[in-house]
This record gives C-alpha cells, structure tokens and sequence, in this order.
C-alpha cells in the first residue's frame, strides 16, 4: 500500500488509546472519528487534530479514502458496526471480544474473508514483552511437551454501578467475556486449540446500584467462573477468573522439561495512567532442586511508558494492514473467533451441566512440540 494508511475510530473511551498509539506513525492519517454522543466525538477530534467527527456511523464509513475502521464501541454493538464497515469495503480491527457469541463471530469472519478485507482483534496482552518472551519459549520447546496450564486472574469489582459489563444484553456472559476474552486468547496462541470445556459459573453480587438514582437493580451475568478445558493436543488446563479479588494474571504452563510462570499485573490499567507495569517470566527446572531463573523479556524497552507500548503495538498492526507480513502477535478475526467459541463452550458448560464440545474448525493448528 502507497501513501497514508487513512484510519477512522468508532469509539471515545479507549478508543483514545488507539489514537494514541496510531498518532504515532507517520504513516497513518487518522481521518475521522465516531461516537454517539457529539460532544465525546468532538472532543477527541480537537485532542487529536482529526478533521472530521460524528455521531453517524454511515458517515464515517463513506468517508473519501478511508482504508481502515477501528471499532472500540461497546461489546454489543461491535458485530453490526464491523459488518457495516466491512460491507463497505473497509479493512477492520476490532477491540476484543469480536462479537457477544461464537455465531456473531463465525458471521463477521466469513464476511471479511470473502470480501478479500484485512480483519485484526484487537488483544493487547499478546504484545506485552511477557506474552512474546512464553511465545518464544514454547516455540523453542523450552518445555518439550506441554502436560497442563493453571490461569488465574481476579479484578475487584465487587463495589462498582450497574454498568454496562454487568448486562448481559451490553456486554455478554459477564466475566466469562469480558477477563476470559484475554486470558483464554493467550492459552490458545501458546498451547493450541481447545477441544472441549467444562464451566462453573456464579453471579456473588446479583444486585448494584444503577448509576443514575442509585436504586438497585438485578445483574444478570456470572461475576465468578471457573473452568476446565481439554487441549488438542497439550493436556489439560484450568481457568479461575474472577470479578470479586484483586489478582494479577498468573498462568503456568507446565512441560515435560520444566514449567513457565507467567505473571503480569493490568496492562489496561497502566495504559491509562493507573499503576505500574512490570510483568516476568520464571522457568522452574524439573529437577529436584525446583531451581528458578527469569526470562529476558523482548521489547522491554517498548514498554517503558504507555505512549511507547501503544505505538509499538500499533505498528506492528499498521504493517500488517499495510500489507506486509503479519506477525504473530497480531491476532486475527480467526483467532477473536477461536476465543469466543470458548467462552461459549464454559457457558454452556455452566447451562448444561457437562462437557461442551469447542467446534472443530478451533482446532486447526497444533501446538508447538519439541524440536
């Protein structure tokens, strides 16, 4: 592609991150910007010197020369916002989850594949220096054989308003989604695909004030869930996410030739100026010393600031549609899709009572083995 790469955003609220990060290239000309509130729109057009606003998604899709719509709106409207885009001839990046459910999703792929349109998910911890370091590792066959995988991660919510991630018509299956979305996108890029879950999920806070007035109302998704999952072929693993303690992500993936350690706290909450950064990986030995040694993390420096991490994942999403060779970390409609279907295996799961089968078009590629 010659010339700017011309990128509208559909979305205020992190969508600014991504305004942030795509400022940062020279090659990219940020053209417009959408949101249904005016003033949020035209705020963020002033901040950031982008010549158009609006609160009509059509009038920001026909815009003369757009190449690319970045979609940062509420999980709900993600799927009708990316079809519209993609209908209109746009290469898309959508922030994760890609849609509210496997169909949703399986739809919006099948449409950017055959219109021949570059389509990415939006997952930032893939580019976080812990993610590419176990990555690396594994492909190495740091571990040979992968047995199993144990993932936590909690995020306190147990105080917050009725919002929209606490509505199931807004938001999906509650914490399922919304931590599971990250968490089970980083167990399948390491390890492959899953071949079915099996799902446990509670709702702890079944009522929150409504933001405006105050009065209580009923939350009608999961704030709790835990979940099994079957690999195709890397053993078993678990999921414990929650919406009810404050735990950093936490997954160990476990070899035939040692374990990895995977730790990092919120990535999304140092992107917006809260908390340090500082994530690690540790290789514990099989030996029965159970000796322990760090991990060098690649593109440390890259995250030495938030403004430096959203332009350096930027760039690697903007060479890609730029059409040069994806790298790995840059998740595609595909891999958005990949993770939804387990999400919707642990609901069903919880609904049913039993295993739950993951389609077989998830289980595609096979995980990394020893050299």
């Amino acid at each position: 592609m010659s010339g700017k790469l011309r990128v509208a955003i559909a979305g205020t609220g992190f969508g600014a991150k991504y305004a942030v990060g795509l400022h940062a290239h020279p090659e990219v000309e940020i053209v417009g910007v959408f949101s249904r509130r005016a003033e949020r729109a035209q705020a963020m057009a002033e901040e950031f010197g982008i010549p158009f606003w609006t609160r009509d998604f059509q009038d920001l899709v026909q815009l003369p020369q757009l190449d690319v719509v970045a979609v940062v709106t509420p999980n709900s409207t993600h799927a009708e916002y990316v079809r519209t885009a993609l209908r209109a001839g746009k290469h898309v990046v959508c922030d994760k989850p890609l849609a509210l459910n496997r169909e949703e999703g399986e739809r919006l792929l099948r449409e950017a594949e055959e219109r021949g349109l570059k389509h990415v998910t939006f997952v930032p911890y893939r580019f976080s220096p812990a993610s590419l370091a176990m990555k690396q590792a594994i492909q190495e066959g740091r571990l040979g054989r992968i047995i199993g995988m144990r993932a936590t991660w909690a995020v306190d919510m147990k105080a917050e308003p009725l919002r929209w991630r606490f509505q199931r018509k807004l938001s999906g299956p509650g914490v399922v989604a919304d931590l599971g979305a990250h968490i089970f996108d980083l167990m399948l890029w390491w390890a492959g695909p899953v071949r079915r879950a099996l799902g446990k999920c509670r709702t702890f806070v079944p009522e929150r004030p409504a933001e405006a007035g105050g009065r209580m109302r009923p939350v009608d998704v999961p704030d709790e869930c835990y979940a099994l999952l079957e690999f195709a072929e890397a053993g078993v693993g678990s999921a414990n996410l929650s919406w009810n303690a404050k735990r950093d992500q936490r997954i160990e993936v476990e070899g035939e030739r040692g374990a990895l350690i995977y730790e990092s706290p919120s990535l999304l909450q140092w992107l917006s100026g809260r908390g340090a950064f500082a994530p690690r990986v540790t290789f514990v030995s099989p030996s029965p010393s159970g000796r322990t040694s760090e991990l060098d993390l690649p593109r440390k420096e890259s995250f030495s600031t938030p403004e430096k991490a959203l332009a350096d994942m930027f760039a690697d999403i903007v060479s890609y549609l730029r059409g040069e060779e994806k790298p790995d970390q840059v998740a595609t409609f595909a891999d958005g899709l990949r993770a939804l279907e387990v999400v919707d295996a642990v609901v069903s799961s919880d609904t049913g009572g039993a295993w739950v089968e993951v389609p077989p078009q998830a289980a595609e590629e096979s995980p990394p083995s020893s050299p």
